[in-house]
């Protein structure tokens, strides 16, 4: 006599497997496709943040040179990257200003600078502008532009070019992830007073190998309110009758 073979259990072992098939196979797609753009996103998040908390600092950074606000404290959360303090006698960028008869008076910016662990995103607070470029990359874009100031009278015709310099320095550099708080206070100011005769401005930017923002500076010199001519790092303004250059020196504590 014939046994009959029960094929209940084949039935329910296949089906699991074919369940668990699609179930490991659902996870691996997305830890392949969703993962990254999970990732990604993330680190947009944390630029854009990034973005907001320089410019809060830019602003704070304007009330200690034009309010006379003694000191300022900004707490922020450094996420996805860390956030550095460069002082000025170790920075590498380079301003200077000269017209006939004034010059060339030299100033090393400082700064802050904000670089993504996840991404390739650059933010620099430098002289006042934030900027922002990308790992191994020439170009740059400006952010938040510094306060300077490019007037024509419109009886006289007299033209009117103002420069304020930030200066930033620390006691020691310094870096810094997660929470984090900008303790800073003026330390003083330097005007440079030059010649009051219709003279030719010239300011050169010579940038960073490591953190190039040569074109923003550019960008900004040439196609924003300055309206200066020239390319390459070297900019002049034709005809200036007054040029105002004041330097702020403003001293992080800590970060």
């Amino acid at each position: 006599m014939s046994v009959m073979m029960n094929e209940k259990a084949v039935s329910e072992a296949i089906g699991f497997v074919l369940i668990l098939g699609i179930v490991i196979s659902g996870i691996g797609l997305v830890t392949l496709y969703g993962y990254p753009v999970l990732v990604k996103e993330q680190s947009n998040t944390d630029v854009k943040n990034m973005e907001r908390a320089m410019i809060v600092i830019q602003n704070d950074m304007k009330s200690l040179c034009f309010k006379n606000v003694p000191y300022k404290e900004t707490s922020l959360q450094v996420s996805g990257g860390t956030l550095e303090v460069i002082d000025a006698g170790s920075s590498a960028p380079t301003f200077e200003i000269s017209c006939d008869g004034f010059g060339p008076v030299e100033f090393h910016p400082g700064g802050l600078v904000y670089r993504s662990d996840r991404g390739t995103e650059v933010i620099t607070l430098e002289n006042g502008a934030v900027m922002k470029r990308q790992e191994d990359s020439t170009g740059s874009v400006m952010l938040a532009e510094p306060r300077w100031f490019y007037d024509v009278n419109p009886v006289t015709g007299e033209k009117t070019f103002v420069i304020y310099i930030m200066n930033i320095s620390t006691d020691e550099t310094t870096a810094k992830s997660g929470m984090a708080t900008v303790r800073m206070s003026l330390e003083g100011t330097i005007p440079h007073m030059p010649p009051g005769d219709a003279v030719d401005v010239m300011v050169r930017y010579t940038g960073d190998t490591e953190n190039d923002l040569t074109t923003a500076w550019e960008n900004y010199l040439t196609g924003g309110s300055p309206g200066m001519s020239g390319s390459g790092g070297i900019y002049t303004l034709a005809g200036v009758k007054k040029l105002i250059v004041k330097e702020y020196r403003i001293k992080i504590h800590g970060v």
